[in-house]
């Protein structure tokens, strides 16, 4: 299953405000070719919608989320500044 970590969620959510998407519009994870992308979308019936303060921070579908496994979205400090990030989630013991 798909986590996104609080800084993440925020972060996803600043951005569509700050982009002005009308607010029952989200991220959409996404996999085009070997590459997975985020876009902006609206929620299907099927979704699993993750939200963060009331707000669409990322939604995606069965079958993407089957695909990815279970990861976590956070945000990770690089030299050109701070990015969104997928990790696999370590195996609970």
């Amino acid at each position: 299953m798909i986590e996104v970590s609080e800084l993440a969620a925020s972060a996803l959510v600043q951005s569509l405000q700050m982009s002005g998407v009308e607010p029952s519009k989200g991220f959409r994870l996404t996999k085009q070719e070997d590459i997975f992308e985020l876009e902006i979308d609206s929620p299907a019936e099927d979704d699993r919608v993750i939200r963060h303060e009331g707000a669409i921070a990322l939604m995606v579908d069965q079958g993407t989320e089957e695909e990815v496994g279970d990861v976590l979205i956070d945000v990770e400090d690089r030299p050109n500044g701070p990015q969104l990030m997928m990790r696999s989630k370590p195996l609970e013991e």
